[in-house]
C-alpha cells in the first residue's frame, strides 16, 4: 500500500466533525469543526474563527472546505453568527463603541477565551487566530487590535480599513498608515506590547466590485506600521491547482502577508470544489493558506523544545 494511500487512510479514520449551532462564548449559534489532528507545534490544536460576511448565512461556511484545512493543520475552526447584526445581517463595526466590553468585541474575546480555556479541546492559547469575511473582515481587524493578547494573527478579507464608516464599505475611504496604528494602538490600550508578537494577513479578490480593492494594500501597510515591518520586494504566485492561484506580497520577518485572489469576486476564498452565497472555488483555499501560514510564522510558540527523553530508570 503507498504512503499517500495509507495517509487517507489515516485521515479518513481519525477524521473529525462539525457540531452545529452551538451556544458558547456569547453567541447563540456557532458552527465548530474538531479536527482529529493536533498542530505540528505548540501544545494541542489552533483556532481560527471566521466571521461570515453581511447577507451571508453561517452554514454557508460548512461547504467551503474549512474542515480540510482543519485537518490538514490540526485547526479548530468555529464559526459565529454574529450577535448584533446592523443593516444587512452585518457585523455592526460601525456602531457603538470599540471596547472590549461592547456587543460582539466581547462575544468574539469571550468564545476565544472560552474555548482556548476548556481543556478538553486541546487547544493552544498561543495559536488562537481571528479572520473573517466583508463585514467580518473589518469586525475581526478591530477586534485583533482590541485584544492582541487573545489573537496571535488576525487575517481580514475583502474588509475595509479599522475606524472606516458604513459608506466606506462601497467607496474607498483613505486610513494612513499612521492613522491606521494610531487607531489600532488605542483600541489596545495597555496591551499594545502584543503588538510585538502579533502578526497578520490581508487578502482581497483581484475581481471583487463590492468592496473598494485600495483596502488590501492599505490594510496591510497599516499593519506594517504597528508591527514596524517593511514591505520586501516582489511578489510570488501561490498555485493550489490548475486555475486556482494567488498573489503573495510579504513584509519583513514574515509579519505581515497580502494576497490577491486571482478570479476571485467579494466572496471568501474556499479553494477547489467550495460552494455557497458568496463562497467561490475560483482561487485558493484560504482557510489552509492560514494554517500554514500561522504554523511557520506564529511569533508566540516556542520552537526550541528540549530532547524527549524515554525508557530511563531512576537509581537511588
Amino acid at each position: 500500500m503507498s504512503a499517500l494511500v495509507m495517509c487517507a487512510l489515516a485521515m479518513t479514520s481519525n477524521a473529525g466533525s462539525w457540531q452545529q449551532g452551538v451556544s458558547i462564548g456569547g453567541f447563540n449559534s456557532v458552527h465548530i469543526y474538531t479536527p482529529g489532528t493536533r498542530s505540528p507545534v505548540g501544545n494541542g490544536k489552533s483556532l481560527l474563527i471566521v466571521l461570515h460576511g453581511c447577507v451571508q448565512p453561517i452554514d454557508n461556511f460548512l461547504t467551503a472546505n474549512l474542515e480540510l484545512a482543519a485537518e490538514e493543520h490540526g485547526m479548530v475552526v468555529a464559526v459565529p453568527n454574529a450577535m448584533n447584526k446592523a443593516g444587512y445581517a452585518c457585523w455592526s463595526y460601525w456602531h457603538g463603541a470599540v471596547s472590549r466590553t461592547s456587543a460582539d468585541y466581547e462575544n468574539l474575546i469571550t468564545l476565544a477565551n472560552t474555548m482556548s480555556g476548556d481543556s478538553s479541546r486541546d487547544i493552544d492559547p498561543k495559536q488562537v487566530y481571528l479572520s473573517g469575511l466583508s463585514s467580518g473582515a473589518i469586525m475581526a481587524a478591530q477586534t485583533g487590535c482590541l485584544a492582541p493578547d487573545v489573537f496571535a494573527a488576525v487575517a481580514p478579507s475583502a474588509g475595509p480599513s479599522i475606524g472606516t464608516s458604513a459608506s466606506g464599505a462601497f467607496s474607498c475611504e483613505t486610513v494612513t498608515s499612521a492613522t491606521f496604528k494610531s487607531r489600532c494602538e488605542a483600541y489596545a490600550g495597555t496591551n499594545k506590547s502584543y503588538f510585538a508578537t502579533q502578526i497578520a494577513v490581508v487578502g482581497h479578490g483581484s475581481s471583487d466590485t463590492t468592496v473598494p480593492k485600495c483596502y488590501n494594500q492599505q490594510n496591510a501597510e497599516g499593519y506594517a506600521a504597528v508591527y514596524g515591518a517593511t514591505q520586501a520586494p516582489g511578489t510570488i504566485t501561490l498555485t493550489e491547482s490548475a486555475g486556482h492561484t494567488a498573489d503573495q506580497t510579504l513584509w519583513s520577518d514574515n509579519r505581515v502577508a497580502m494576497l490577491w485572489f486571482n478570479n476571485l469576486d467579494h466572496s471568501w476564498s474556499g479553494g477547489s470544489d467550495a460552494s455557497g452565497s458568496y463562497v467561490s472555488a475560483n482561487s485558493i483555499n484560504f482557510a489552509s493558506y492560514l494554517g500554514a501560514y500561522f504554523i511557520d510564522h506564529n511569533k508566540r510558540i516556542d520552537r526550541n523544545h528540549g530532547p524527549l527523553i524515554g525508557n530511563h530508570t531512576a537509581v537511588n
